[in-house]
């Protein structure tokens, strides 16, 4: 143990930087080739109006890319994920740091190249998605966590702890496991009953608390929304396909080889008996179990809910590729199924940015229909060349994934009203409640734009007799045109 203290404050080998550079470079490239996808154009649209909080998440994932567009003035996709990709980084750092508490540096090398291959943490420092700084925050809860564990029950340890639980309760719902997983940890064990007596907990706790405020007050404005929609997605009773879905996701999200070694850390003898690492494993368990049983019990779940208890497991899997008699022919197993995952998306990436795969095709395959995921410039572009927003005071557009891309195009300035019965957080903005003269807008394949625009037009026409069809405009992509934009002039 006390070698392990040691270590985890001498200084930085070099592997430490070559692993920081090649993770954020590999992370750069793959945000500047892909274009911005339907939850980071969401994100971005509702970000803009720097909400206390959000319908569908707390507010820190939404800030982030409408603050680098603020500072900047630009909304180049590799400009938004900046915040991102500065979260990811820090993550390898904790990650590190966390390895060289649990074993020395050689664990914290190992528990930062599996950071830095595994896909959920990989592309959680990427994409505009609150699992960045969810992650962050958990990961740096959890290094406060060891280090109280380890006895240095100092302050700012207990603050620093408080702190990372604040940015991630603020990032997603899903951190808020992880209290309950610890309380759970303190109420069974005497040296968890201990910290209650200990000042810094109650410090801890109340800097924890600023996270969830902005949550609570923004909920308790709007009749309690967020929760509400959050306690629907789950449910219908079992479903083993959805079960074994998640299962599969699950070992995509983490890489197959690192799940079963994640599995193998919990079962560990030696991990059971180092009240560290036992914290780590407990903490973990809950919102694996949690969201694993969930998974088993309904349908249209998604695989990444868990993520924040596989990423706990990390470091212990870190500390069993350190030891001696762990095999090459494992660490390479490792390394080759997660980077084949990587390979694959960045092909997916390069596909959706530029078309190679299918640009001497007259059409684009069903495989390849990735409407309305247009580059934000294209489109923008193709509606500013067109003039069909001359005169209009608001946009009108089908559901809130085509409001999050066009949103997101055209800027702040433009009120975008939905028409669905579910406009997640459009419903509490400007455009909700727009009337007056307005241009209905949708993107499509090129395939589907006839059948799009004729189905616009019924749904115009219901409202305003008067609609007038203005068009189908095609938004390039790898300068082939790949989308079509569809619009509809009516009054509301």
């Amino acid at each position: 143990m006390e070698s392990s203290l040691n270590a985890a404050q001498t200084p930085l080998p070099r592997a430490f930087w070559w692993i920081i550079v090649l993770s954020t470079a590999y992370r750069l490239v793959f945000a500047a080739t892909l274009p911005i996808v339907t939850d980071e154009a969401y994100a971005l649209a509702v970000g803009r109006s720097f909400s206390l909080s959000f319908f569908d998440h707390p507010p820190v994932g939404f800030w982030l890319p409408a603050l680098a567009e603020l500072l900047t003035g630009s909304d180049a996709a590799l400009v938004l994920r900046l915040p991102e990709i500065v979260c990811g980084t820090l993550s390898l750092w904790i990650l590190y740091l966390i390895g060289a508490r649990l074993g020395g540096p050689k664990v914290a090398v190992w528990t930062m190249v599996l950071g830095a291959v595994t896909p959920a943490l990989t592309y959680a420092g990427v994409l505009i998605l609150p699992d960045g700084p969810l992650y962050l925050g958990t990961l740096g809860a959890v290094y406060a966590l060891i280090r109280l564990a380890q006895g240095d029950d100092r302050l700012w340890v207990w603050f620093w702890g408080g702190a990372a639980l604040a940015l991630a309760l603020a990032s997603k719902y899903q951190a808020g496991v992880l209290p309950m997983s610890l309380l759970v940890w303190m109420a069974v064990t005497k040296e968890g009953r201990r910290w209650l007596g200990k000042p810094g907990f109650y410090l801890a706790l109340a800097v924890s608390l600023v996270g969830i405020l902005p949550v609570i007050v923004w909920n308790l404005d709007h009749d309690w929304a967020s929760f509400r929609f959050h306690s629907g997605r789950a449910g219908g009773g079992f479903s083993a396909m959805n079960g074994t879905l998640m299962l599969v996701g699950q070992a995509i999200y983490l890489g197959p080889v690192a799940l079963a070694l994640a599995i193998r850390a919990m079962a560990d003898k030696a991990n059971w008996m180092a009240p560290e690492r036992r914290l780590m494993i407990l903490i973990a368990l809950g919102p694996i179990l949690a969201f694993n049983a969930i998974y088993w019990f309904s349908s249209g779940t998604l695989a990444h809910w868990s993520m924040p208890g596989w990423i706990l497991l990390v470091p212990l899997v870190g500390v069993w590729l350190a030891r001696p008699g762990t095999t090459r022919a494992t660490r390479v197993a490792l390394i080759t199924t997660t980077g084949l995952i990587h390979v694959l998306l960045l092909v997916v990436a390069l596909q959706m940015s530029s078309g190679f795969l299918t640009s001497g095709m007259a059409a684009a395959p069903a495989w390849d229909r990735t409407a309305p995921n247009a580059d934000l410039a294209a489109i923008r572009s193709t509606v500013a060349s067109s003039g069909v927003l001359d005169g209009a005071e608001f946009v009108l557009v089908e559901n809130w994934i085509q409001g999050g891309h066009l949103s997101a195009a055209l800027g702040p300035s433009v009120a975008v009203k939905v028409a669905s019965d579910a406009p997640h957080h459009f419903a509490f903005m400007s455009g909700a409640s727009a009337t007056g003269s307005g241009v209905f807008l949708g993107i499509f394949d090129p395939q589907m734009a006839e059948q799009g625009a004729a189905k616009m037009m019924a749904h115009a026409a219901a409202v305003d007799p008067a609609a007038e069809f203005l068009g189908e405009f095609p938004i390039s992509r790898g300068g082939r045109a790949y989308f079509v934009l569809v619009a509809v002039k009516l009054s509301l």
